[in-house]
């Protein structure tokens, strides 16, 4: 039997460039479409929870791992975040899913998609074209220079073509 492995997308670039509205509708289309979608949001800033009075927090300060809040359809779990993401931590996080969107997360191995935002050359960009697999831009000139470049580019409103490629090429990152 072959072992699940999600397709995992980092999704890089600068802040306004368009990074959460690109995973909010690439999840709705793979909602749309019946695959299974997560989503992992990498930030700099402390989780916040308020109040932090809540049961699950006091819970959780007081030792537990993981302290999990239910409600009628959600839960939230708090627990510790894993030493290393990796592939492997990544998939165990999200264990249904078939692709995981990690924004402002950089995972080796995954697919590597820059969003450009209106940025028309290169040197303006989070990253330089060498270092990714996808671009995703608003501005042609740069959908152009990246397809010189043999940079797979996507129009920002083209998300279901991006997602019949994540689909396609699954097993072409190892």
């Amino acid at each position: 039997m072959k072992e699940h492995r999600p397709v995992i997308v980092s999704i890089l670039g600068w802040s306004g460039s368009g990074k959460t509205s690109f995973v909010e509708a690439a999840i709705a289309e793979c909602r749309r479409r019946g695959i299974s979608a997560a989503a992992i949001k990498k930030s700099h800033n402390v989780p916040d929870l308020p109040p932090d009075s809540k049961d699950s927090s006091r819970f959780r300060r007081a030792g537990a791992e993981p302290s999990i809040y239910l409600s009628g359809n959600e839960m939230l779990a708090l627990m510790a975040a894993p030493a290393r993401l990796d592939e492997k931590s990544i998939a165990a996080l999200c264990p249904s899913a078939s692709i995981i969107f990690c924004e402002g997360l950089e995972v080796a191995g995954a697919r590597l998609v820059l969003m450009a935002g209106d940025e028309s050359d290169e040197s303006a960009l989070k990253r330089k074209l060498s270092e990714i697999d996808i671009i995703v831009a608003r501005n042609a000139m740069m959908l152009e220079l990246a397809g010189e470049r043999g940079v797979t580019s996507f129009k920002a409103e083209d998300i279901g073509l991006l997602v019949d490629y994540l689909i396609a090429t699954e097993d072409t990152y190892e």
